[in-house]
């Protein structure tokens, strides 16, 4: 009898760091938001979630973010990351701001993804999309405008005065030297390493292309090039 007590203690204890680990996942998203199970990506700053099993899907608009429309560059790369980011049948998590919805009756959100990344800025970041202000939400405004600075200081995707696709028309390029021609990639992206953009032989090739930088523990490309200098950044322009 002391046996068998002593031994579902232990079980007991050994099984609490367990529960205790699985909120981590989004130990980094704010108070107030709201589980969702992202159902579908209609493109890069628009899905359709299900806030419970057996709920309708609900269109979101990602605050704060513009990414370019079907037939524009970096639509079919930008549609791709938000893809990444939220991947169907995962959880996002969901955060209003002041008004709840837009004239199409879609609903306004920032979002993270389990792993605590903030989907909208991320987007800015790497130059997925512009930062633009729907008013009154401005919860996040100055952070991506601070972020979309970098990016076009970086020249990254659709400030890059470049166009990922041959179909679709020619950005209004930025003031930058412009290689004479942009060298191939050497294999297509890799899809069981979750990468967007196409992968090159060198960091030079991918920069040359209008892609790069990439983060560790943000994007996945990262694990494709060598970190020399160990700051957790490759293909640095």
């Amino acid at each position: 009898m002391i046996r068998t007590i002593r031994a579902s203690l232990l079980a007991a204890v050994l099984a609490v760091p367990v529960a205790m680990a699985l909120p981590a996942e989004a130990s980094t998203v704010p108070k107030g938001t709201k589980k969702a199970t992202v159902v579908k990506i209609v493109d890069g700053d628009t899905i359709d979630v299900r806030f419970t099993r057996t709920g309708s899907p609900v269109r979101v608009r990602l605050l704060q973010v513009d990414t370019p429309e079907r037939g524009e560059c970096w639509f079919q790369a930008a549609t791709r990351r938000t893809a990444s980011l939220l991947p169907v049948g995962r959880t996002t998590y969901l955060l209003a701001d002041k008004a709840p919805k837009d004239r199409y009756g879609r609903s306004l959100y920032y979002a993270w993804n389990v792993g605590g990344v903030f989907v909208n800025r991320n987007l800015v970041r790497h130059g997925y999309g512009k930062a633009v202000l729907y008013k009154p939400n401005d919860r996040y405004i100055a952070v991506m405008r601070a972020e979309q600075a970098k990016a076009k200081r970086e020249r990254l995707r659709v400030w890059s005065g470049r166009c990922d696709t041959t179909s679709a028309p020619a950005p209004t390029p930025t003031p930058a030297p412009r290689p004479t021609a942009a060298p191939r990639p050497t294999a297509a992206p890799d899809s069981s390493s979750g990468g967007n953009d196409p992968r090159f032989s060198t960091c030079a090739a991918a920069n040359a292309a209008g892609h790069g930088p990439y983060r560790r523990g943000t994007d996945p490309e990262y694990a494709w090039y060598q970190d020399r200098d160990g700051d957790g950044v490759v293909c640095e322009r």
